[in-house]
């Protein structure tokens, strides 16, 4: 059951990771269009409007992995209603982790693989956002 557990945890985890990394991939695109458009000086105001853009889109992404734990959760019945399911996701992938929604001990391992996920994605959300940051201040493109 622990490999099982396993094989689950690394398809999701794969599955949110490039799912992350598109959805960074897209917001450089964009934010270097932006940058060759006003010869990467952006003005105060503008940096601010940017760098909340990018972080709303972040936490979109984020969104999106919880909804897939949360589907996954539902799917292998460890939680009984989509509600459920997206707080004790959210809940797990934030590693908040109120503890008053558990899964079944089978499936202990499995989720903490989704708070390894969010550990790890949170962490790469922050250093875009520091590069972002970074960048719009010394108005590199």
């Amino acid at each position: 059951m622990i490999a099982h557990q396993f094989l689950i945890a690394a398809l999701i985890m794969a599955i949110t990771f490039s799912l992350h990394a598109t959805m960074i991939t897209m917001a450089a695109g964009v934010l270097r269009k932006a940058a060759r458009h006003t010869r990467g000086h952006f003005s105060f105001a503008e940096d601010i409007i940017w760098l909340t853009l990018l972080s709303v889109w972040l936490l979109f992404a984020h969104s999106l992995a919880i909804w897939i734990w949360a589907g996954t959760y539902l799917w292998l019945d460890i939680v009984s209603d989509l509600e459920q399911a997206l707080y004790f996701a959210g809940a797990t992938y934030t590693t908040l982790g109120y503890g008053d929604v558990l899964a079944p001990l089978e499936w202990r391992v499995l989720t903490s693989a989704t708070a390894t996920n969010g550990l790890l994605l949170f962490g790469l959300s922050t250093a875009i956002l520091v590069d972002a940051s970074a960048r719009l201040r010394l108005g590199a493109k």
